[in-house]
């Protein structure tokens, strides 16, 4: 099989559900860890004794890691209408990068 990439800057795409989702995932991964880490500083700021610090520490830490990932992850499900009506309004969303577009031969 023979693989021909053009390479670009700028395209236009418009991602279906499960290709959404699959990015969505990556970034709410990111704010589950982001939650963990902030709520974190909030339960060490309040405990009293260093005993309850730890085990306050790893309970909001999979707790609030979770919770962040879980409701980033149904937000993201709930905006994809819209994120959908908006590309087909502006033909695509306009991207930046290092594109390549595959053409794959037989």
């Amino acid at each position: 099989m023979d693989v021909q990439e053009l390479y670009g800057d700028e395209a236009r795409i418009q991602l279906n559900f499960f290709s959404f989702m699959t990015i969505a995932i990556w970034v709410c991964f990111g704010v589950g860890i982001a939650f963990s880490f902030a709520f974190h500083l909030v339960v060490t700021n309040v405990a009293s004794d260093v005993a309850s610090e730890s085990t306050m520490f790893w309970l909001s830490s999979l707790m609030y890691g979770f919770l962040g990932f879980i409701f980033s992850l149904v937000g993201a499900a709930i905006i994809y209408p819209i994120y959908n009506f908006w590309c087909e309004r502006m033909r695509g969303q306009r991207v930046k990068g290092k594109i390549a577009l595959v053409n794959r031969g037989l």
